[in-house]
């Protein structure tokens, strides 16, 4: 995984999918103001490249949680294309030293097939990003309940909960509490042709500080040019093509 606009790598035999520095989110904010405020009315061009549509919190926690779904069968044109839904934490140049330092679990489609993947992957310290898949043959209307979350009793170290059930603890250096939890739709489109998607995000939570967990009730918008995000109440929302 590498920040945005800077291609894909391979992994595995999967691109390596997208993440986002604190930089980028605190872009995006501002681009979907100015968006909505200018240009609501306009049609955009297919974004190439990276590209998100999601909430973020405002606030630094310890995980995120949520029940992602694909409402449609997405579109990726082109092998080396994605699309994906997931929450998580970290991003490029986040860790300590400005290393690159990520958990993310979600449902990736890639151009090879229609399927919803589910996968998490991981970026350590001195080492490529992991991507591990979970289950494959996830088809719309199939709700997946998935979190990232540091253990309350093991500081910096952090699990993956999903149906295919607990993977880690995963050690990432001086996380505690350092970064702002992310939900969001993504695109990578390695042509010009579009990429399609639409998924559908529910019961966003993020833990306290005593562990347990509450609605991520307070967040902000993340939006590409030629995505559209609809929120459905404090902790819910849909991304899907504009």
């Amino acid at each position: 995984m590498r920040p945005l606009n800077e291609g894909s790598e391979q992994l595995a035999g999967r691109p390596i999918l997208g993440s986002m520095t604190r930089a980028r989110i605190a872009l995006l904010a501002v681009v979907s103001a100015l968006v909505t405020a200018v240009l609501a009315p306009a049609a955009f061009a297919c974004p190439k490249g990276y590209s998100y549509a999601g909430l973020y919190s405002p606030t630094k926690a310890s995980g995120i949680g949520a029940t992602i779904s694909m409402l449609d069968l997405p579109t990726v044109a082109g092998e080396s294309s994605h699309v994906a839904g997931w929450v998580g934490v970290g991003g490029p140049g986040l860790g300590l030293h400005g290393e690159d330092e990520w958990l993310q679990v979600g449902l990736a489609t890639f151009g090879d097939s229609t399927d919803g993947r589910l996968y998490y992957e991981l970026a350590q310290p001195g080492r490529a990003p992991e991507y591990v898949e979970l289950a494959s043959g996830i088809v719309p209307g199939v709700r997946v309940r998935v979190a990232v979350m540091e253990l309350q009793f093991a500081r910096d170290s952090w699990i993956v909960v999903s149906p295919a059930g607990i993977s880690g603890p995963f050690y990432l250096p001086h996380s505690h509490r350092a970064w702002e939890p992310v939900a969001t739709a993504e695109s990578y489109a390695a042509t010009p042709q579009c990429n399609r998607y639409t998924y559908r995000f529910g019961g966003l939570q993020v833990p306290r500080t005593d562990g347990t967990w509450q609605t991520m009730r307070r967040s902000e918008t993340l939006q590409d040019p030629g995505w559209r995000l609809r929120r459905h109440g404090a902790s819910a929302f849909s991304a899907t093509t504009a």
